[in-house]
């Protein structure tokens, strides 16, 4: 296995030990973000792109019932109320039946931090609470909190959550020690969950008490057939009850959360016969090595929001895109266009919809390390047929009404042309190789209709700019909602 391959396959595995949540709460949200270490064995990787009678125990007095902020109008106080109500939550989990066990591993993790072993969790803290200990596939797995003195200066959560994950029957202190973190945050959230590293991924995930779990099997489109879950606030998975699905948390009248199941539906590196199938419709001129790798690790990204295996739309060698994607400037001393690799990756969503992604590696390395770059989007129309046209803003698409915006556009093999139009007047032509073309367009995008001509000019097909970005429309998270 080469450097690359090893690569790859370390990338995919990280991105399918970390659960993917989505951004909910906004620019609140972004005021609070958390930040989550995870030890993960072998190589570590550093990444730039772009979750009632039971007794309980605090192992020192004070006060748990987190605070909400001095101004009631912000949104994130729903969320804190929420994770309130988790905190205070009775411990879940079989071995949390033990309230002696509870006892113990409260009173050993409060030692421990106060002599310092937790270096992310040096602040004050007035309480330990355990909300969850069980037994999974061979793992001793507890979820605690850390009640602060006062609030993070920098964050603003007043509680702090670290998962811990040790061989199942582990004692208190052994569960208690450095060596079992497997998750560290600076906020107690509503809703936690962690993928648990073994042979075979375990996974857990938790809600505030009175909440229900429900689950349901992966939808085609949006049919969903959901089904309580008979552990009711909590969750568990292991490797012999997995299966592609979808989660829901409901709290009382109110579903509070819809996401995918953790796994994805490459669950082992990309075989010849998928990336056959994958490439069954490309057009251009693609490197099979890179597709595959592009495949599995964009599949793996995805999870089960995919109700298929991605396929390779489009390929091929673009000169003059700029370097500055997304709305970013060109690093210092770096050209400001480059030529480049560009492959294009689509595939269904549950919900209907088709999301893709444009990946672009420059030809020559560039000063700080970046290997690749790309954007993402959603089209209603499938964007595999080899019939249809597909147009694709590769910059930032929301620098004003004014200026130029650039375009990649896959076209039928037979065309010779991309004419763009707004209000039936034509606004940009270029000339079309290899079934695609990279061209300038006056913005905004919005209302653009973009026709691939053959030789004749006749029109072979004719589409709107795909939408910037990968719809989330059917994951939900209403944890910032009263």
């Amino acid at each position: 296995m080469t450097v690359d391959d090893e690569l790859s396959q370390a990338l995919a595995e990280l991105s399918r030990t970390l659960t993917p949540q989505p951004d909910p709460y906004g620019r609140a949200r972004a005021r609070y973000r958390r930040s989550r270490q995870r030890r993960l064995g072998g190589l570590v990787l550093a990444l730039v792109v772009a979750m009632g009678s039971t007794a309980f125990a605090i192992a020192s007095p004070g006060r748990t019932t987190q605070p909400l902020p001095a101004d009631p109008s912000e949104s994130i106080a729903p969320v804190l109320a929420w994770s309130d109500r988790l905190l205070q939550s009775p411990p879940r989990g079989a071995v949390a039946g033990d309230s002696g066990y509870v006892r113990q591993l409260s009173e050993q993790l409060m030692a421990a931090q106060r002599r310092g072993e937790f270096s992310r969790l040096t602040v004050p803290v007035s309480g330990v609470k355990v909300l969850f200990a069980d037994d999974v596939d061979g793992h001793r797995v507890a979820l605690a909190a850390f009640v602060r003195n006062q609030p993070d200066p920098v964050t603003g959560w007043p509680s702090a959550a670290v998962w811990l994950v040790a061989d199942g029957g582990a004692s208190a202190q052994e569960l208690a020690s450095t060596a079992s973190v497997r998750g560290v945050s600076d906020a107690l959230e509503p809703y936690e969950s962690l993928a648990v590293d073994g042979p075979e991924d375990a996974h857990v995930a938790i809600a505030p008490a009175g909440c229900v779990f429900l689950s349901s099997p992966l939808p085609d489109g949006d049919t969903f057939r959901w089904a309580p879950e008979p552990t009711g606030s909590y969750l568990v998975r292991t490797a012999r009850t997995q299966r592609p699905e979808w989660w829901r948390v409901d709290c009382g009248e109110v579903t509070r959360q819809i996401t995918p199941g953790p796994g994805s539906l490459a669950s082992t590196p990309i075989t010849d016969a998928q990336l056959a199938t994958a490439m069954s419709r490309v057009r251009g001129s693609v490197e099979q090595q890179r597709s595959r790798e592009l495949l599995y690790q964009w599949a793996q990204s995805e999870g089960y929001r995919l109700t298929a295996l991605p396929s390779v739309v489009w390929g091929g060698r673009l000169a003059g895109l700029p370097t500055g994607l997304a709305g970013t400037s060109p690093a210092a001393g770096e050209p400001s266009v480059e030529d480049a690799q560009v492959t294009v990756l689509a595939a269904p969503t549950v919900g209907g919809d088709w999301i893709g992604e444009v990946s672009i590696a420059p030809d020559k390395p560039r000063s700080d390390g970046v290997l690749s770059t790309g954007t993402s989007f959603t089209a209603t129309a499938d964007p595999t047929d080899p019939a249809g046209v597909l147009a694709v803003s590769i910059d930032d698409d929301t620098g004003g009404s004014e200026g130029q915006q650039f375009l990649l556009v896959v076209t039928p093999a037979a065309a010779t042309t991309v004419r763009v139009l707004r209000d039936g007047q034509e606004v940009a032509r270029s000339a079309v190789s290899g079934s695609g073309t990279a061209m300038q367009v006056p913005r905004p995008t919005a209302g653009l209709v973009v026709e691939a001509l053959d030789a004749s000019g006749g029109t072979l097909a004719s589409g709107q700019v795909s939408t910037q970005g990968s719809r989330r429309t059917t994951e939900t998270n209403t944890w910032n909602q009263e």
